[in-house]
């Protein structure tokens, strides 16, 4: 199994996962799980982005450059709404305040129809 087959599935499972959180009742553990989730998802999509461009001899340095070249190379739409769930990402991964947990997690809602876009696009 390549890895980016191996990242396609993971990220279709964690995905998956993340949708079901965001189905579930907005009790404060849900949240931590939810944002716990989103991170996971996160973290599988721009990898499996910086795999295609690689297998696409196309280098990238850094997250944000992963996110311009797949836009350049039509894997998704808009980068800069990437650079925002990037931030969210950061924000929840390196600190932990009630009122930015609550805010990630409002925001991450949209999270999975990009994901969608993005896994319809490499099929």
């Amino acid at each position: 199994m390549t890895k980016t087959i191996s990242l396609k599935e993971d990220l279709l499972k964690a995905s998956g996962k993340l949708k079901e959180a965001l189905l579930a009742e907005p009790t404060e553990l849900n949240q931590d799980a939810t944002i716990q989730r989103f991170e996971f998802t996160f973290e599988l999509a721009w990898k499996l982005m910086q795999e295609i461009l690689k297998e696409n001899r196309i280098d990238v340095y850094g997250v944000k450059s992963v996110f311009r070249k797949s836009a350049n190379l039509g894997l998704i739409e808009n980068p800069v709404i990437w650079f925002e769930f990037l931030e969210a990402r950061n924000l929840s991964t390196h600190t932990y305040n009630f009122d930015e947990a609550r805010s990630i997690y409002i925001k991450i809602k949209d999270f999975p129809q990009l994901i969608d876009s993005f896994m319809n696009k490499i099929d």
